[in-house]
């Protein structure tokens, strides 16, 4: 164990205090009609969900007009101060309670680690966000 490990017990001098509450949203899968095989998502049913705490940080937002429709897609990380936090690429996240917006996880979360030490101190999540 490290002096950084020990620092961080127990919510220690590193503890994550602006942490706000959001709910993790997995599909459940189903077959693809088209190729037996393989499956995907299925959001028509309630999906699996999982309470985790992290801190958003709001990165940009791009809005792309268009004759037919506008979309507005804004990019945002998520810091969990739980390395082993169960989120995969393909889930959502909302907050809780529910504001109305909701992130999709499209990047692959990076459990980054010391390494000299093995310490794991967040997982982080790249989320973006699309209305339009």
């Amino acid at each position: 164990m490290s002096l950084l490990d020990n620092l961080n017990a127990g919510g220690g001098i590193f503890a994550m205090a602006g942490t706000t509450r959001f709910i993790r949203l997995r599909a459940k899968r189903k077959t693809n009609s088209y190729n037996p095989a393989q499956n995907e998502p299925d959001w028509s049913v309630p999906p699996d969900e999982l309470a985790i705490m992290g801190a958003l940080s709001s990165s940009s937002s791009t809005r792309t007009p268009d004759t037919l429709d506008t979309q507005t897609e804004s990019t945002a990380y998520l810091t969990i101060p739980d390395p082993t936090a169960d989120i995969r690429t393909g889930d959502r996240i909302r907050a809780d309670p529910d504001d109305g917006r909701l992130w999709d996880v499209d990047g692959f979360p990076s459990k980054d680690v010391n390494a000299f030490t093995g310490w794991r101190p967040t997982l982080e999540c790249r989320l973006t966000e699309r209305k339009g």
